[in-house]
């Protein structure tokens, strides 16, 4: 279970002081899918940071199954961040000169596991995301919608239990962004916690809960998705 409890994360502009994130708590379930709304400046980007051990906050706590992530050592957190955490952003940063497979098991030669299993690893996602025919393609000669894909199947890499997602529709058309949806559902209902922040609340019914940011502040929290509200941006349940 993740807890977060009266979360504040502030940064100095010249002489003032603005609080992204102001007093948040919220609880979030083990295999539970939340989504996260609200406009340009209010916060949604650095709770998801905050969350993924990524940016320190200024007062209050960020507890993963009761351990205060923020109270670890930085070794601790980065291994914290690398065995528990896959993140997905708006943009792809695949690297320009590895090829798809090499792209998706970066992570495994950065943690050095899966040693001597790396392409078996990648190419074993890569299948999973229909991609099994662009292995040793580079990102400059695959589409938009593949290069989305490898970047999933990278985020992937580790096994990781959660999963938070930046925007990952934001550059999508329709299409691609139902076939990224259907693909978050498969990975919550293998049970795989996922919190994403998105500006499209139509996007937001995909997930089993929803919270909406205001200057730094939760303003709301909408009853549950419904099968029909997944259907209505092209995922069905399984």
């Amino acid at each position: 279970m993740i807890r977060i409890e009266n979360l504040t994360r502030a940064f100095a502009v010249g002489r003032e002081t603005i609080k992204a994130l102001d007093g948040v708590s919220f609880e979030v379930q083990k295999g539970e899918y939340l989504t996260v709304t609200g406009p340009s400046g209010s916060g949604k980007s650095t709770l998801l940071m905050t969350l993924g051990g990524l940016s320190h906050p200024t007062s209050g706590r960020v507890m993963f199954d009761g351990v205060d992530i923020y109270r670890q050592t930085p070794p601790a957190l980065a291994q914290f961040r690398t065995k528990t955490i896959g993140f997905v952003f708006q943009q792809f940063h695949l690297v320009p000169y590895l090829t798809a497979w090499e792209n998706v098991a970066l992570p495994l030669m950065l943690n050095g596991s899966g040693r001597g299993k790396h392409k078996d690893i990648a190419v074993g996602l890569l299948r999973r995301v229909d991609l099994s025919s662009r292995l040793n393609h580079k990102p400059s000669q695959l589409s938009v919608g593949q290069q989305q894909r490898v970047a999933m199947a990278r985020t992937l890499a580790n096994n990781p239990s959660v999963i938070l997602a930046d925007e990952p529709t934001g550059s999508l058309d329709p299409s691609l962004t139902a076939d990224l949806l259907s693909l978050l559902a498969d990975l919550n209902h293998e049970g795989k916690t996922i919190i994403l922040v998105t500006h499209s609340n139509e996007v937001a019914t995909a997930g089993d809960r929803h919270i909406s940011l205001r200057d730094g502040r939760i303003q709301e929290v909408p009853g549950s998705g419904t099968t029909s509200n997944l259907e209505r941006v092209g995922v069905r349940s399984s």
